[in-house]
């Protein structure tokens, strides 16, 4: 509080109290990062030790602490972008947010073994679910490891480890302390709308302002020396002149519109990755939307426009749907609309796309692949960030009609990496959105309906889209709003009662 005038301004407790978590979530990832900029193993120990001692103190910031590294983790790191040297060093410095959930993550899985916690039955049936999947995930981490790269079976253990995570976070902190999102999500969704229209209208000038531009240049001159954009050019001709032809594209990033409509700048957000962007802004809003407010959803919905993430926008469609469809004809309407919409958007998009569009090209891949071979290869192989896919020949894939190797499909990557196990990861969303709907069905509060329709829409991009599940901004975000929905109705400052029952994993429908 603070003496004005002779008289004492008082903040709201609830307000007091997320903006104490929201500045504890900044500190942190500043901190974080700045511990990597210094050496990498002092950064991993002060970011692990910092983390854990924040929610050990505060247990409630966790929420906040684990989105502010997701969505700022990339803007603190461009304010030391002119200082870094390495490409090695720039890679490690970005897994500061990585450090961070593993930290809150292993203290909220300590807090689990409580007696108080595993007294709650729908508590002790998740964890063993959890274990369960982590289990699978462990063995294909160690199969991919020994088979290919180490590098590259972390990367995809960290993808798929990361909403799961999230989840558990959520989840845990939600049972034990009733959690409102309300201020911290209209918060962080308006900074993001907030930094998307400053970049949208200002460009490279707003980026220098903390060398975002600096930034970019250096995501570039790693691909000019990985050969991507020689590549380009041997394929299409294609001649990368300047920041502007990398940070400018067709509207709606679609060819169709090539010359018809001009080019827009395709903004990347606080964590300088459009895709993603695109993913929080839509759940950003979306999540206010249900929880009755407009006015963010109304001024993100331009920004998802002109970012041009079909995943995204078709996501958001189908919440802005499902919210409007539950209060006309009630909920198992919705809910049975959104899944023809994402069956009918899945089997359009194939068609329409054919043996011309990468994403396709790549699930085709992972289904050949897994038919092969149904067992898996392990994690590490096959994907956009593995380094079995770099010198992947796209005209020789539309010739043949599928990829080489699956990638661009999280679907297709997943049952390649996995095989016939890889339903382990699908099979916990179920679980998850059944759970959601089953407390949904028992309070009527609307923000346990979001992660179903959420989950649901995700593992449909995720089909032809490898964002979709392994950006902490897609599934990650998603999952963790729908944890602590899903833990505050089934936590141990309840009674026993029926919304535990109603939200028991393995109970029968």
């Amino acid at each position: 509080m603070t003496d004005i005038a002779g008289s004492r301004l008082h903040l709201p407790p609830g307000l007091a109290e997320t903006l104490l978590h929201v500045t504890l979530a900044v500190v942190a990832i500043i901190v974080a990062v700045s511990a990597f900029a210094i050496s990498v193993p002092f950064g991993i120990l002060a970011t692990f030790l910092l983390s854990a001692l924040m929610v050990f103190v505060m247990p409630a910031s966790a929420v906040a602490i684990v989105i502010a590294s997701f969505l700022l983790q990339n803007m603190v790191v461009a304010w030391y972008t002119p200082y870094i040297g390495t490409n090695d060093t720039f890679d490690t410095m970005r897994g500061a947010n990585f450090v961070i959930l593993m930290a809150v993550f292993g203290m909220f899985l300590a807090a689990a073994l409580q007696p108080r916690f595993l007294s709650n039955p729908a508590m002790r049936r998740w964890m063993v679910i959890g274990v369960a999947v982590g289990s699978v995930v462990m063995v294909y981490l160690g199969l991919g490891i020994v088979r290919g790269l180490p590098k590259d079976a972390i990367i995809y253990f960290r993808n798929i480890v990361t909403p799961v995570a999230c989840f558990y976070i959520a989840l845990i902190a939600a049972s034990t302390w009733r959690i409102d999102l309300a201020r911290l999500v209209t918060i962080c969704a308006g900074f993001a709308v907030a930094y998307g229209y400053l970049e949208l209208i200002f460009t490279m000038d707003f980026l220098s302002l903390f060398h975002g531009d600096e930034y970019v240049k250096l995501d570039i001159w790693r691909q000019i020396q990985s050969g991507m954009w020689e590549k380009a050019l041997e394929e299409t001709g294609f001649v990368l002149r300047n920041l502007e032809d990398v940070m400018t594209t067709n509207a709606f990033n679609l060819a169709m519109f090539d010359g018809v409509l001009p080019k827009v700048f395709r903004i990347g957000g606080p964590n300088f990755h459009s895709i993603a962007y695109a993913y929080a802004l839509a759940i950003f809003a979306a999540w206010l939307m249900f929880s009755g407010r407009w006015l963010l959803p109304l001024l993100a919905f331009p920004l998802i426009l002109i970012i041009g993430s079909k995943g995204a926008l078709v996501m958001f469609v189908l919440l802005v749907l499902a919210r409007i469809a539950t209060a006309m004809f009630g909920p198992r309407f919705a809910l049975g609309g959104v899944i023809f919409g994402c069956m009918l958007w899945v089997a359009a998009s194939i068609l329409v796309g054919g043996t011309s569009d990468y994403h396709v090209l790549g699930l085709f891949a992972g289904l050949r692949e897994f038919i092969s071979n149904p067992i898996g290869q392990g994690l590490g192989f096959g994907g956009n960030l593995s380094s079995t896919t770099v010198d992947l020949d796209w005209q020789q894939a539309q010739m043949q009609g599928a990829a080489s190797i699956p990638l661009e499909s999280a679907f297709g990557v997943l049952i390649y990496q996995m095989g016939i196990m890889s339903i382990s990861v699908y099979g916990l969303l179920f679980l998850i959105a059944r759970a959601c709907w089953r407390a949904f069905r028992y309070t009527g509060d609307r923000l346990l309906f979001f992660p179903v329709i959420g989950i649901i829409s995700i593992s449909a991009n995720s089909i032809l889209q490898e964002e979709a599940f392994f950006s902490p901004l897609a599934l990650g975000l998603m999952l963790l709003l729908g944890g602590v929905a899903l833990g505050n109705v089934t936590g141990t400052h309840f009674r026993p009662g029926a919304p535990i029952r109603n939200a028991l994993p393995a109970e029968r429908a």
